[in-house]
């Protein structure tokens, strides 16, 4: 009986999970007039999207981690996440990552935002891999958080800043 146990405990930790989501929060620093970005996204999921650029596994987090590892990941942030602020394009600049077992952090900044108001984004992460994946974004500034989950095929979201 405890060997049929294991053998169903290891095929779960082996089996796909059911849900797909990350967590981005925008975060205003009104006194620095800058966007920290923080992302939160499943590890597996993060690299089974990045090897094929990588041509090899990533090992993120690991001893053996792929040195091209942050690059792959900046430019595939930067190609999933779209900020604009009154028209313009913002460029976040990649700051690096934490890896913390199942959980990838990734932080990025965009410096010279006094006021978010207004603020649209896109977030397609991981949505070209998995077609049921929802993107939680979270912009929060002195006045409060406002959300929005996107899914496949969203529109941009223009956040308005709570009252």
């Amino acid at each position: 009986m405890k060997a049929l146990l294991l053998v169903f405990g290891l095929f779960g930790l082996l089996a796909p999970h059911d849900f797909f989501i990350s967590i981005c929060t925008i975060h205003h620093d009104p006194e620095e007039q800058r966007l920290e970005i923080t992302w939160r996204i499943t590890t597996h999921d993060l690299e089974h999207t990045l090897e094929p650029d990588a041509a090899g596994p990533l090992k993120l987090g690991t001893e053996r981690e792929d040195p091209r590892a942050d690059s792959l990941i900046a430019s595939y942030l930067q190609r999933h996440l779209r900020l604009e602020l009154h028209g313009q394009r913002l460029q976040p600049r990649y700051l690096g990552k934490e890896v913390d077992l199942e959980t990838t952090y990734a932080y990025l900044e965009v410096d010279g935002i006094a006021d978010p108001e207004g603020l649209t984004v896109l977030n397609t992460l991981l949505q070209d891999l998995f077609l049921e994946q929802q993107n939680i974004v979270h912009l929060e500034t002195s006045a409060g958080t406002a959300s929005h989950t996107f899914i496949h095929g969203s529109e941009p979201h223009t956040f308005t800043t709570p009252q």
